[in-house]
């Protein structure tokens, strides 16, 4: 203990530059998981590794699937289209709804946040645009994906 007070070559300095860093880093992660960014990276990365139940908290299936073209649709009811998003998502072959997600550049792409910080646009790829409502608990879900065939 008395060798890690004492001043020799900077220790006490060199802890408190090490948990000033690790705070900030703490902290920073828990705003970054606060951001439109985090869902956009979460959601490609669970569809990329066909987990449905991880697109699910980042997704709202219930208006993703009412606001889906007809092309995607063929007119079926809401809740036929959404258990085929969920067997789509679930599956490790090639996803037809979500193949251009792939492509998606979420890291760099610009993100339109509106005013009143509650909802986000985004378009990740030319002929897709996503949009994101901020819920109660300050996390972001996407509610519409409007993506080009």
């Amino acid at each position: 203990m008395n060798n890690l007070l004492s001043n020799n070559r900077g220790s006490v300095g060199r802890w408190i530059v090490i948990i000033v860093v690790a705070a900030a880093a703490f902290f920073g992660y828990q705003y970054f998981k606060k951001t439109p960014r985090y869902a956009l990276i979460q959601f490609k990365k669970s569809v990329m590794f066909s987990n449905a139940e991880g697109t699910r908290e980042f997704i709202d299936l219930d208006k993703v699937a009412a606001r889906l073209p007809e092309s995607y649709t063929n007119k079926e009811p809401d809740e036929k289209v959404k258990k085929r998003l969920v067997g789509e998502l679930d599956s490790p072959t090639e996803k037809s709804i979500f193949k251009p997600v792939k492509n998606w550049s979420v890291l760099i792409v610009p993100i339109a946040v509106s005013e009143n910080q509650m909802s986000a646009t985004v378009i990740p790829i030319e002929g897709t645009k996503i949009t994101l409502e901020k819920t109660t608990q300050d996390q972001w879900i996407i509610t519409a994906l409007d993506i080009s065939e």
